[in-house]
């Protein structure tokens, strides 16, 4: 695995998963041309990685990498979402998967009360414009256990 110099910055953490992730793709690459080049399937080889440390590293990267991923795609819902609400408050499916995304954020987050109290809100809100909608079972289940945390 390549080492950059010490570097807390945005840009180097974003270098460094760059370089992670390479890293990834030039293993997978290698370890499917040298099945190529063996005639064989990777299935059938049954043989462990020539290099498992740098195997292991080019996992670890992809999970790194999914990992924050995923805290970035939640923010990014939860801003599509807030603005689907401004352009129309009345949404209520909208309303349940924000509520949904800020609940999830709030478990996250160390039990975050905030995003617990704004999750609780979506939820209701969800309720006050589909009262019998195909969600509405979920969002009273989630509203006891938002209501819970709150405690």
């Amino acid at each position: 695995m390549v080492v950059l110099g010490s570097c807390s910055s945005n840009c180097c953490v974003k270098k460094r998963r760059l370089i992670g992730l390479a890293t990834v793709l030039g293993v997978l690459v290698l370890q499917g041309s040298s099945f190529a080049l063996e005639g064989k399937s990777p299935d059938a080889a049954g043989k462990p990685a020539a290099n498992r440390t740098t195997t292991a590293e080019a996992h670890y990267e992809l999970g790194v990498s999914y990992h924050e991923r995923m805290f970035t795609d939640l923010d990014q819902a939860i801003a599509e979402y807030e603005q689907a609400v401004k352009l129309r408050g009345d949404f209520a499916e909208v309303h349940y998967h924000l509520g949904l995304s800020l609940h999830t954020k709030a478990k996250l987050s160390v039990d975050d009360k905030v995003l617990y109290r704004k999750a609780l809100q979506e939820y209701k809100l969800y309720l006050k414009y589909l009262p019998k909608g195909p969600l509405a079972g979920k969002a009273r289940q989630n509203i006891k256990v938002v209501e819970s945390r709150l405690r």
